[in-house]
């Protein structure tokens, strides 16, 4: 039995001096926390006031931001929807701040009007051609199947509510919304904040007006499809791109290593033709800051490439993208890391910013 138990005791301490080998071998993982960038109340309040308006890419880029770059991003924003970019106006900005508050003074209710469904509605598609207000148990009004004109008579058919109804004719969009649009709203909780019942999509790539049919703004993702041999859109594409860290590794008691990944989509990029070729050329960088050691690290890459038309045409079909890695050391405590890409044809930089605490 002792026998026993001195080969079991044995085995054991061979195999922790093994572990410890192994793990003085191998840098172990550090213990991090990746944070995003903060939103101040700036911020904030900018994503609060264009909700309606701004895309999912456009709201994702802006998140990842550096703080100090929000302000360009927000010229931008603004720019990329001016129907007469040659004039100091920018016509549907001000057309969004003027709809914004006519929206809150109107149907203020318990919230700020503008919040509300009418508000919502207002904002985006605009003064309605015709309201039809129903109070308290007269009749509301479904179209009926295939009809498309507006009558005394149709309007008093239909089936009776006992709540607040109105009704909000669209005349103008007969060619996004296939005829005559009818929004009903309604008064649920009888305290003026009416709830849309129609079941309609408005998407926020824009407000309706006298522009609405420009295709490009229709899309969420507005690529740089290349179209008659050319890579200039009327709106050209977002320089966008995804990022991420790899594991970050513990080189030695004070300071760690992580990959750092690109990921930059064709249809985001931007390209110059030089005879029957199309040709690329991106920088991408890398730029870390440590905190409470006042200390950084920066690394620069250029990427240039060169294809037919066909090839590039094939490569944004298939959502293929630039892929490339940069390693950087990191350090003890928050590690703020820059990620840069810039298009030298476009002449346009994006920055994304992720904050790694190592502990």
């Amino acid at each position: 039995m002792k026998e026993n138990f001195y080969i079991s005791f044995t085995h054991a301490v061979i195999y922790l001096l093994l572990l410890m080998v192994i793990l003085h071998l191998h840098p172990a993982c550090a213990y991090y926390k990746i944070l995003k960038p903060p939103l101040d109340q700036n911020s904030k309040k900018f994503l609060d006031i264009i909700r309606f308006i701004i895309t999912p890419q456009e709201e994702k880029i802006f998140r990842e931001m550096p703080p100090e770059d929000r302000g360009e991003f927000i010229m931008d924003f603004w720019r990329r929807r001016d129907p007469t970019p040659g004039t100091p106006a920018n016509e549907f900005r001000t057309q969004y701040y003027v709809r914004l508050a006519v929206a809150d003074k109107a149907f203020r209710t318990g919230i700020p009007g503008w919040m509300t469904d009418r508000g919502r509605i207002y904002i985006l598609l605009g003064p309605p051609t015709d309201v039809i207000k129903k109070s308290m148990g007269d009749a509301t009004v479904e179209f009926k199947k295939g009809v498309r004109e507006l009558s005394a008579d149709l309007l008093e058919e239909g089936t009776r509510t006992e709540r607040p109804t109105e009704i909000w004719i669209y005349n103008q969009y007969p060619d996004y919304f296939s005829g005559p649009l009818r929004l009903v709203f309604v008064d649920y909780e009888s305290n003026g904040d009416y709830k849309l019942t129609t079941d309609v999509e408005v998407k926020p790539f824009s407000m309706m007006t006298y522009l609405q049919s420009d295709s490009d703004l229709i899309k969420y993702q507005l690529t740089g499809e290349i179209e008659k041999e050319e890579s200039s859109p009327k709106i050209l594409p977002f320089l966008d791109y995804s990022k991420w860290l790899g594991k970050i590794e513990k080189s030695d008691q004070k300071n760690y290593t992580s990959d750092c990944f690109f990921d930059i989509p064709y249809s985001a990029v931007n390209y110059k033709k030089i005879n029957d070729l199309y040709t690329y050329n991106l920088e991408i960088s890398i730029k870390v800051k440590n905190i409470e050691e006042k200390s950084s690290y920066q690394e620069k890459k250029q990427i240039k490439g060169m294809m037919s038309m066909a090839e590039l045409k094939q490569l944004i079909n298939q959502g293929s993208s630039i892929n490339e890695k940069i390693t950087i050391p990191l350090e003890k405590g928050t590690n703020k890391i820059y990620f840069s890409v810039r298009d030298n044809v476009h002449l346009k930089s994006l920055r994304k910013l992720d904050i790694v605490k190592i502990k």
